[in-house]
């Protein structure tokens, strides 16, 4: 924390740090749940409640979803005890609280899934009446089973719920083409495109027609790789992938420059509603003294003060071009 006090730009900390938090806890990488709570405490006791109140709601959500699933396992044992629930898990999320989007595009998720997800979303709505439930399937992830009969191997692959949806579709055939792939699965179709790209450069899937650096052609075929091999049994394929990742980067910074435009407004709002009129030099004194999560540059605070104009939130005086006026 003693290093965490020499950051100026404390709101761009918050934002990475925010993200990275929530791929810890959905991926339940971290080394302690406890650690994580007590560095929310640093924070909060450094920076307020309202810098960490959607990290605490996160790391609420972790516990709250706990609890869910020991009483969604007691409704499977008594609803369907024909069904292997052995290893499913469900985190529900608090909405506008984690650093996720709703998926904004159709995905029919693997046959093989579909009898417990929907046995959970019939749970959930006992559980909650008139709260509706948005599956997030880009955040989920899953294991298949991997074998071949002679020379017997096995090897468990621990892939992403899209990755899982591709490779099920061969459990019934052996060659597939890429548009028979994105009927079967609905994923968009430059994801798709990656995705095989992806599973083909882990030798899990291959193509003689398909390239690298070339688009996936809708008549391509792809197959498995029936002749995969690996040293390790459990295998990872749940790597993102890089469009991802630098959209995820250039995500963060376009949302800390916009909330920063939000925070630097109601700074001003706030000002002017209590000094009633102010002179500009003043002004930009005062808006540069109380935001101390980062530092505005006069050019922003100009630019938000020139947006209260046009909303008629406040007024320059006649006559007196640097002096600002409150509009009730």
């Amino acid at each position: 924390m003693l290093i965490f006090k020499y950051i100026t730009e404390k709101d761009v900390f918050q934002k990475f740090y925010r993200n990275l938090l929530a791929n810890r806890l959905v991926n339940d990488t971290s080394v302690s749940h406890d650690l994580e709570g007590s560095m929310i405490s640093k924070l909060k006791q450094e920076c307020g409640f309202e810098y960490t109140s959607k990290l605490q709601k996160m790391y609420t959500d972790t516990h709250t979803s706990r609890d869910l699933n020991d009483r969604f396992q007691e409704y499977c044992s008594d609803n369907s005890p024909s069904d292997n629930m052995q290893g499913f898990s469900v985190m529900v999320l608090s909405d506008g609280s984690w650093p996720y989007s709703r998926p904004t595009s159709e995905f029919n998720i693997a046959p093989e899934l579909r009898n417990i997800h929907d046995l959970f979303s019939q749970f959930y709505d006992k559980q909650h009446s008139g709260r509706k439930l948005s599956w997030l399937h880009h955040q989920s992830k899953g294991e298949v089973e991997w074998s071949r009969p002679k020379p017997k191997i096995n090897h468990r692959f621990l892939c992403s719920t899209f990755q899982l949806s591709i490779l099920v579709q061969f459990n019934h055939c052996d060659t597939l083409t890429f548009s028979e792939l994105q009927s079967n699965t609905m994923i968009d179709k430059d994801k798709l495109d990656q995705l095989i790209k992806q599973l083909i450069s882990f030798n899990v899937m291959k193509s003689e027609s398909i390239k690298s650096d070339q688009e996936i052609q809708p008549t391509d075929d792809i197959q498995l790789n029936i002749t995969y091999s690996n040293r390790k049994i459990r295998v990872n394929l749940a790597v993102p992938l890089k469009s991802e990742s630098k959209q995820e980067t250039e995500q963060a910074h376009q949302s800390v420059k916009d909330d920063r435009m939000l925070v630097i407004q109601a700074c001003i709002v706030r000002t002017m509603k209590s000094r009633k009129q102010l002179k500009h030099s003043l002004l930009l004194a005062e808006v540069m003294q109380q935001l101390q999560n980062f530092q505005p540059s006069v050019a922003a605070i100009k630019k938000c003060i020139g947006i209260l104009i046009e909303k008629d939130y406040i007024e320059r005086m006649e006559g007196e071009n640097d002096l600002y006026q409150y509009r009730a």
